[in-house]
């Protein structure tokens, strides 16, 4: 890998295009409008209705990604396409040398995901994959607590992702279809992601599914089981059918579109204490009490600053096209996150534990 470096040419923003102008491409176009390191100089999709939103935004519109990209010689760009296009239009990215987050999951196959991570070999360009919750500071925090062994030897985690998708959600029909529609690729791989980058990676999953609710192609309900290569234990329950408080959306109130909730969504749990997030309750025996349940735990909270994870990634996006920092989640990083999410949709149809391909 190219060592770091920052010249004084460097200094100037950084030239981006965003190709995709679904909810995410739109809100990845708004934050870099407004963001002081970075510069919209044009945006792609290849429906042509989008282009009122360019007009909003008075950034110039293509249909063809090929002509953005010559047109614009942009620095990095954001790729926010459906999931089975990220390779291809990664691959058109790097003929002309340009760096770029991927939004996730990285791809809809393991095929594809390789794809990826090879053309980003061959061509030298950098990649990001938009896991943006490992930004946020309650993950990072989390990170922190357990790897430094602040709670011992992990034990487990828990994790609760219950809420109620509305039904004009589905009117598109790739979001109930297979390959990329129901909540494990959509939304869990959030989830796994997270616990391999706090807990360490993933070795084993067993999964059971349940489409009962809607009676879609895709599940709507699952409950995980999941064995990290260190020896400790998770679990999942989530469904996108069940109002619930208790996701990660709502309890920690970084997207404005989810209502917010006073609640924890997850559960650490260590050879010496435990860890709730996102209160960030750390619950530990007082030195030199005995362990053992008769004695009473001390509650001790750390303190977290909320930030939008989504302007921090493209802040740190922004630094890697300039060299300045290596990717938090590179293409190789993405794909492994994929591989587990991938596993569990594999473990819910065999009904039988699955090993994670790595």
């Amino acid at each position: 890998m190219a060592t770091l470096q920052k010249t004084e040419e460097m200094t100037a923003p950084v030239k981006l295009v965003v190709i995709g102008l679904g909810w995410i491409g739109r809100k990845h176009a708004e934050l870099i409008d407004a963001h002081s390191q970075c510069t919209l100089v044009g945006v792609g999709d290849v429906d042509a209705q989008h282009a009122s939103f360019a007009a909003q935004i008075n950034a110039p519109f293509y249909s063809e990604v090929e002509e953005l990209l010559e047109s614009e010689a942009p620095d990095g760009a954001i790729i926010a396409t459906p999931n089975g296009c990220h390779a291809s239009v990664a691959e058109l990215c790097a003929r002309q040398k340009v760096h770029v987050l991927i939004e996730k999951p990285l791809a809809n196959t393991l095929s594809e995901a390789r794809r990826v991570v090879d053309v980003a070999e061959t061509s030298g360009i950098r990649v990001v994959v938009g896991h943006h919750r490992r930004h946020s500071p309650f993950i990072q925090t989390a990170r922190s607590i357990v790897r430094d062994g602040e709670l011992g030897s992990l034990v487990g985690a828990s994790m609760l992702w219950a809420l109620m998708k509305p039904m004009d959600y589905f009117e598109l029909p790739w979001r109930r279809q297979r390959p990329g529609g129901g909540p494990t690729l959509i939304n869990l791989i959030h989830e796994l992601d997270s616990l391999r980058f706090i807990c360490g990676e993933i070795r084993q999953v067993y999964a059971q599914a349940s489409s009962a609710s809607r009676n879609f192609e895709v599940e709507d309900s699952l409950s995980l089981s999941l064995l990290f290569e260190n020896g400790a234990l998770g679990s999942i329950l989530a469904s996108d059918t069940a109002p619930s408080p208790w996701s990660y959306e709502a309890t920690t109130g970084e997207n404005p579109h989810y209502f917010h909730a006073a609640e924890n969504c997850y559960h650490f749990f260590g050879t010496r204490g435990a860890l709730s997030l996102p209160a960030m309750e750390v619950w530990k025996y007082a030195p030199g009490v005995p362990g053992g349940w008769q004695h009473p735990l001390e509650r001790v909270t750390r303190k977290v600053i909320p930030q939008d994870p989504l302007e921090s990634q493209l802040k740190h996006f922004c630094q890697v096209v300039r060299n300045e920092q290596r990717s938090l989640v590179d293409a190789g990083d993405g794909m492994r996150s994929l591989a587990v999410a991938l596993a569990v949709l594999e473990s819910a149809e065999s009904q039988r534990p699955v090993e994670v391909s790595h």
